[in-house]
């Protein structure tokens, strides 16, 4: 077995797969002018192996981006390995997988990462189980009440806040949670996205109530998702990807780009969602207008 020292400072081992443990200077390139997948400075890519971003890449709301399914079929086809790897807190991964279904995707449950699964793995590895005041999604109290994690939204001890991504969220959840962290409870957010793709809409993400709630606490919130290192090095251990290996698909220069790279991972930005317009970051290694370009980019970088 290979032990990897995750980020969040426990030791776990690439057997676990995607089990829940029970303790516990580059160059810019796109289709037009694609670049070698060994490029200067870096590393020549073996195989590659794919993370892959959901919302804003794979669909944006209730509609699916246009040639998803075919761009994750192509990759299969040339035995290219890939997990889908998402910030998501207000759906299940089962409500994800039947959401990418009924959009014509072919995905099993078991390649999908989210992040509520990374803070169940760090609430098992720092307290056994844990007694959680949550802000976000119901959807969250199944993922972690079935790691043996108590769920409440009432004004009670608990060892942890943790914020999710909450339609609705208001700011009497936020007093709440300000009382519980000077209590001593451990701040703990999913994300610190800033907005997040619906549709046409660009909603508010998680990270404005995470930035509240930091503005009136005297303590740190320790981020568990995307753009942090511990979330991509969680998926490299359960995947057995090797970050040298790894290219990030997103749509989201921050939580996507810029944490993958910091990650060691190569990246591709595209168009399709949050960071449609913004100017490209260094750590952009290659940019799409869509995922529909996938596989006329991997044909160009990997010929053989």
């Amino acid at each position: 077995m290979n032990n990897r020292v995750s980020r969040f400072g426990w030791v776990a081992t690439q057997d676990e797969g995607a089990k829940i443990p029970n303790r516990f200077p580059t160059e810019k390139g796109s289709l037009n002018s694609p670049k070698s997948a060994g490029f200067k400075g870096q590393t020549k890519i073996r195989s590659p192996t794919f993370f892959i971003d959901i919302d804003g890449v794979l669909y944006s709301g209730m509609e699916g981006i246009a040639g998803g399914p075919a761009a994750l079929e192509f990759l299969r086809s040339k035995a290219a390995r890939f997990c889908l790897v998402t910030n998501t807190s207000r759906m299940s991964v089962t409500n994800i997988v039947q959401h990418l279904t009924a959009l014509g995707y072919d995905i099993s449950r078991q390649e999908i990462i989210a992040v509520p699964e990374i803070a169940v793995e760090y609430l098992c590895h720092r307290y056994g189980t844990a007694r959680c005041f949550v802000i976000g999604d119901h959807s969250l109290d199944a993922c972690f009440t079935q790691y043996g994690h108590q769920v409440t939204r009432e004004e009670v001890p608990v060892d942890a806040v943790v914020i999710g991504l909450s339609r609705w969220a208001n700011f009497g959840e936020i007093d709440i949670a300000r009382r519980l962290v000077e209590a001593g409870a451990d701040p703990i957010a999913l994300n610190r996205d800033l907005t997040c793709p619906d549709g046409s809409v660009l909603r508010i993400g998680a990270g404005p109530v995470v930035a509240a709630l930091e503005s009136v606490i005297s303590r740190p919130v320790t981020l568990v998702g995307k753009p942090s290192a511990a979330f991509f090095d969680a998926a490299l251990r359960r995947t057995g990807f090797q970050p040298e290996d790894t290219i990030m698909i997103g749509d989201n220069l921050n939580a996507d780009i810029v944490g993958a790279a910091g990650a060691g991972l190569r990246t591709i930005l595209v168009r399709s969602g949050a960071s449609s317009n913004e100017p490209l970051t260094p750590e952009c290694d290659w940019e799409l207008e869509s995922i529909a370009e996938l596989p006329a980019w991997y044909l160009a970088n990997f010929p053989n």
